[in-house]
């Protein structure tokens, strides 16, 4: 990752601020105020310094007393008020401008800064949708769910936030050192001797900066995959005696980040506090050299004391300027973070044809595929003829590759080798969309969204299909069985990942949604792995009905699913080990045989339900 300085750093700092440009008028409006109010601080000032000066003339401000008030505005002292009155309004004013001006600055840059996180949000979850499916396999959930959230939260301190003390507290700096020029040019340059040393000093600070902001990213989102792992199979933790070493890990992980952010606090405050120790080092230079008449000859009290107050508030500024380091390097790691993201190529798609109603011929033909991370191929060689309008099983141990064959059906991922084809074309030839359009997918994963039953079941391009249709995909997959006890009926919100509704309820809705999408490939992925004897048996005969004149892929795991296939294909380590129906598997004594046997015991004449290996 680049350092402090280098153009890839000054890119996405230009990145970052072209998300200003739609509210770059108001960003405007607050450089202005904050200058304003920057500018009334150092009046109120040069007013205290006119102030002892005023001791030496008379009660009434004379015409030709304006020059002794350097930088007073003429509107004052053309009335001929009284000094008290003369000051008052001054001091009044100053006071006043400086408000109006801090007030509508933060404001300003807060409207400005929430719309450029909101903006970098949007584009980063709207990326995230289009990602390919590799990413999420080699990313970690709690890291992408973090990037939305506290990732991006912290840009804010880059995009304006900076913005605000680099004009608010840098204005003060500017106008404070500006007028001790003009009372004292020598002397203001002695006081500027030490900038080189503070330059040296963020130089070298940033560096550390940056690396400690980066594992902090990191650690952050350890935290959050690990939090959310606690909050997702908190049943599984507990049945299985895991809140110990659930717990363990999650402290690991927030003691790691504790670390982090003490290393951050510490070297800034190690950082902040040497620069302005230089600081007041140079103001008690200053001082010291004030009281030698050289010097000081020529200035006023007023000034005298103006310029040793002037010199004194620069503390503050320079405290908060030295700050600034800290949060650019902060955003900055958070921002390349993002923008790595953003920058991810979208899943990919070079198909032009438009697939319409697809007749459900499918054909693998010696198709291969190996995930990144897995050291050996997932798919080897496979070939397969699925006829349209039959329903084809898919068997296997666990890791076999029959989820993954599917996965490939719907292209969410691309063979290494080999093709797929539907009618007679390769499926890459197909828009992904269109392609997508013809298959209704139920996966293992029964996962719902936290909204109504109504939405979970329309979902995406089914949200706009008639009542009618929706109440008919609730009958067959006998979702109407459970919908009485709803407190909303349709309405009803089912619930974080379905949480209100049991695991057989959650796997019916899934198949209402298949239902309703009406698509000439079905795609039942472990369908009823989640449904009891009594469940299965009340949408077995809706599988049945909606299988009719449709092409259907089954992973199978009971053998009530299988054994009414047309054909069956027994998958080992990646490959097609049989391919026949059920009777012929049976009648080869292999690898179905002997699943079968697994299952049934020894009596290959039960129907005994159980679960075959998947």
């Amino acid at each position: 990752m680049s350092q402090d300085g280098s153009p890839k750093d000054i890119h996405t700092y230009g990145r970052l601020a072209s998300y200003v440009r739609s509210r770059a008028w108001l960003f405007v409006i607050a450089i202005f105020a904050f200058l304003a109010a920057s500018a009334g601080e150092v009046f109120f000032a040069q007013i205290l310094g006119s102030v002892v000066d005023s001791f030496n003339l008379n009660p009434t401000v004379t015409e030709g007393a304006t020059s002794r008030f350097l930088w007073l505005p003429d509107y004052f002292l053309k009335f001929g008020l009284p000094l008290t009155i003369a000051f008052s309004l001054m001091i009044g004013v100053a006071a006043t401008v400086r408000a109006i001006g801090t007030v509508l600055g933060e404001f300003l840059l807060s409207r400005v800064s929430f719309h450029v996180v909101h903006t970098i949000r949007c584009e980063l979850h709207a990326r995230l949708l289009v990602l390919p499916s590799f990413y999420f396999d080699s990313n970690k959930q709690g890291a992408l769910s973090n990037r939305l959230t506290d990732t991006t939260s912290k840009l804010r301190d880059t995009v304006t936030d900076v913005q605000k003390i680099l004009l608010q507290d840098g204005g003060k700096l500017i106008f404070m050192l500006g007028y001790m020029f003009v009372i004292n040019l020598y002397l203001t340059l002695l006081f500027l001797a030490l900038a080189p040393v503070v330059a040296i000093i963020v130089r070298v600070v940033s560096k550390r900066f940056r690396t400690i902001s980066t594992n902090i990213q990191t650690s952050m989102g350890e935290v959050t995959h690990v939090g959310q792992e606690s909050v997702n199979f908190f049943k599984t933790i507990r049945a299985f005696g895991g809140t110990s070493h659930q717990d363990r890990k999650f402290q690991n992980a927030s003691e790691q980040n504790r670390k982090q952010h003490l290393k951050l606090v510490a070297t800034k405050a190690v950082s902040a506090q040497f620069i302005q120790l230089l600081a007041a080092l140079a103001i008690a230079i200053l001082v010291g050299i004030l009281f030698i008449d050289q010097v000081s000859a020529g200035m006023t009290p007023g000034q005298l004391l103006t310029y040793v107050g002037l010199a004194g508030a620069l503390i503050n500024p320079i405290k908060t300027l030295s700050d600034v380091n800290a949060r650019i390097q902060i955003g900055l790691a958070a921002a390349t973070e993002i923008f790595d993201q953003i920058d991810m190529d979208a899943e990919t798609d070079r198909g032009t044809e438009n697939l319409t109603r697809t007749r459900g011929e499918i054909r693998f033909e010696n198709v291969s595929f190996q995930y990144a991370s897995m050291s050996r191929l997932s798919l080897q060689d496979v070939s397969l003829d699925i006829h349209a309008g039959e329903t084809f099983a898919l068997v296997g141990s666990t890791g076999s590759g029959k989820t993954t064959l599917m996965e490939m059906l719907v292209r969410f991922y691309e063979p290494d080798e080999g093709e797929i084809l539907i009618d007679g074309t390769p499926i890459r030839s197909y828009s992904k969309e269109s392609l997508r359009r013809q298959i209704a997918l139920v996966s293992q994963e029964v996962f719902l969204f936290n909204d109504t039953l109504r939405s979970n079941i329309a979902l995406g391009e089914l949200k706009d299909a008639s009542e009618e249709r929706i109440l008919d995909a609730i009958q067959r997959s006998r979702v109407g069985e459970f919908i009485d006890r709803l407190p909303q009926g349709l309405n009803t919100i089912v619930g974080d990942r379905g949480s209100n509704l049991s695991q057989g309820e959650r796997q019916r809705v899934l198949i209402a949604r298949a239902i309703l999408k009406d698509a000439p490939i079905l795609i039942f992925d472990e369908a009823t792995s989640a449904l009891d004897a009594e469940s299965e048996a009340l949408i077995q005969t809706a599988l049945t009905e909606v299988m009719q004149n449709r092409t259907t892929l089954v992973v199978a795991h009971r053998l009530s699913t299988i054994e009414n296939a047309d054909t069956i294909a027994v998958m080992e380590k990646g490959k097609i080990v049989e391919v026949g129906s059920h009777s012929e598997l049976l009648a080869q004594a292999g690898r179905y045989a002997f699943l079968r046997k697994t299952q049934f015991g020894e009596d290959l004449g039960r129907t005994t339900e159980s679960t075959v290996p998947s």
